[in-house]
């Protein structure tokens, strides 16, 4: 990865670049349940992250304000690009991981979620990890400077990473099933929207939760066909 100017000097490359690694790693997760849901998530994932990338640069840039700092908009924009172009290069290196997790997991059943909670677990987690590491790069690139105090830089930074985690999970909410679910029969609808879930969230944060402290198998239970 280049710096935040990056992607001035070649557009188009970069923007295949993102969409191809989004793309495989959106393939990967979606092929756990089948070839319909991999090739829907091998298209969402790139709207996935585009999406987040223009509303989170805007984002970006008023944060930065509010504490204290004024961004250039054009280089704001085009580090927040970068940053996930960069995301959609280390998730396209995981793909083959959570391909072989989704194809060996444990499939859901009468008794429970089986392995299902654990790989969206652990995709949810390569997410995360990618973009907090390619927003760490990108942040040091507009920010390094030297002439924003350290503390400053890192309140701005963990700003950003909120936004991203809050933006993105919520519009990847909006965009499933990207996993998909034993319970979902049939052909799969190419997304939900604010429609809730096997488990009863309605929205990304409800998910969290969720995972945290464990799905309700009750609910579970009825949206499952004995």
């Amino acid at each position: 990865m280049n710096g935040a100017g990056t992607t001035a000097g070649r557009p188009a490359r970069a923007l295949l670049e993102l969409a191809a690694g989004a793309a495989a790693f959106g393939f990967a997760i979606g092929a756990g349940k089948n070839l319909t849901y991999a090739w829907r998530s091998a298209v969402k994932m790139p709207l996935l992250l585009l999406g987040t990338a223009v509303l989170c640069g805007l984002a970006y840039q008023v944060t930065a304000l509010a504490l204290g700092h004024r961004l250039d908009v054009r280089r704001v924009q085009a580090a927040a690009f970068e940053l996930f172009r960069g995301t959609a290069v280390l998730l396209s290196a995981l793909a083959p991981v959570s391909l072989f997790l989704g194809r060996t997991m444990a499939s859901p059943g009468d008794d429970g979620l089986g392995g299902y909670t654990g790989f969206v677990a652990v995709n949810m987690l390569f997410l995360a990890v990618a973009g907090a590491l390619a927003l760490r790069r990108q942040a040091r690139t507009l920010l390094g400077g030297g002439d924003v105090p350290r503390s400053r830089a890192l309140a701005i930074s963990g700003c950003w990473l909120l936004l991203t985690l809050a933006v993105g999970g919520q519009l990847a909410f909006w965009l499933r099933p990207f996993f998909g679910i034993t319970s979902l029969t049939g052909d799969p609808p190419f997304l939900l929207g604010s429609a809730p879930t096997a488990t009863g969230a309605r929205n990304f944060y409800e998910v969290v939760w969720q995972f945290a402290t464990g799905p309700d198998l009750e609910v579970w239970r009825r949206w499952y066909p004995r």
